[in-house]
């Protein structure tokens, strides 16, 4: 419903914006054309099917990387490093792992080894599909773990990779990055998350209206499970737990909040939220 007359006015104020042949803002983010874009083609697009599900991501993340200040977020990782002894510890540690050379066959069932046997089986993911190079400073290293990471926690939480449950983990990874490190460090490692979760949403209400209640409860769920962490999800290392059982994993982390794994608790939305 159009709004006009005093009640407009009441809302709009006295002051004028400037004027300008060109937009012209103190938003960095709003004066970037390719963000502006993106951000508008992801949270008013409809979901098809003709394309994959990530196709845009690429062009996010060049439009991320034109306003991101890299020096700036370098200086402040070396502050949380200094800050920070078991983030400190965790980079100069450098571990990393191959799934895909792994031998998890001895894992017995029920155990998180099993889970990711049985995830690279059926679905003949790269659980490593991305940054797969060794880092090359700090980081590159954080990028990789999270990356790595990234489809256990999937398994593990039970926030599922439906078009919710990767929103819900979203929600998980960014409340506890929040807590763990300081303001602007922590809105510079989650630009993009934040930028995905956002745009879902206005998508949702959009085009599947029906999925909208399911990512509200996505939303409240990643909350409640990543108020819980004492560090980020990132910094967790799986492989030390190969075989533990997952409810054990679960209820140690606090993950009981989350649906049970392989409950397919939002599967639903796979096709609510396509068409």
């Amino acid at each position: 419903m159009e709004i006009k007359g005093e009640e407009a006015a009441y809302l709009m104020g006295a002051n004028e914006p400037a004027k300008s042949s060109v937009l012209i803002s103190n938003s960095r983010y709003l004066n970037n054309p390719r963000m502006r874009d993106i951000y508008a083609q992801m949270g008013l697009k409809r979901d098809s099917g003709d394309l994959p599900g990530a196709y845009l991501i690429p062009e996010l993340n060049r439009a991320i990387a034109e306003e991101m200040d890299m020096p700036r977020l370098y200086e402040l990782l070396a502050e949380e490093k200094a800050r920070l002894p078991e983030f400190a510890q965790w980079l100069d540690a450098g571990f990393v792992s191959d799934w895909n050379a792994c031998d998890l066959s001895g894992c017995a069932e029920g155990t998180v080894g099993a889970t990711i046997r049985r995830f690279v089986e059926q679905s003949g993911m790269d659980i490593d599909f991305m940054f797969k190079d060794m880092p090359k400073d700090d980081f590159g290293y954080l990028l990789k773990r999270r990356v790595q990471n990234h489809d256990i926690e999937h398994m593990v939480t039970g926030l599922d990779p439906t078009p919710v449950g990767e929103i819900a983990l979203i929600v998980a990874n960014v409340v506890a990055i929040s807590n763990y490190f300081i303001p602007e460090f922590a809105q510079m490692l989650s630009f993009q998350p934040l930028f995905l979760a956002s745009t879902s949403l206005m998508r949702m209400n959009c085009h599947y209206p029906k999925a909208v209640p399911a990512l509200l409860e996505g939303f409240a769920l990643g909350y409640t499970l990543g108020m819980k962490q004492t560090k980020p999800l990132f910094m967790l290392r799986w492989e030390d737990h190969i075989h533990t059982a997952v409810s054990d994993v679960r209820r140690t982390l606090g993950f009981e909040d989350g649906p049970e794994p392989g409950a397919e608790h939002w599967n639903w939305t796979w096709d609510a939220a396509k068409g």
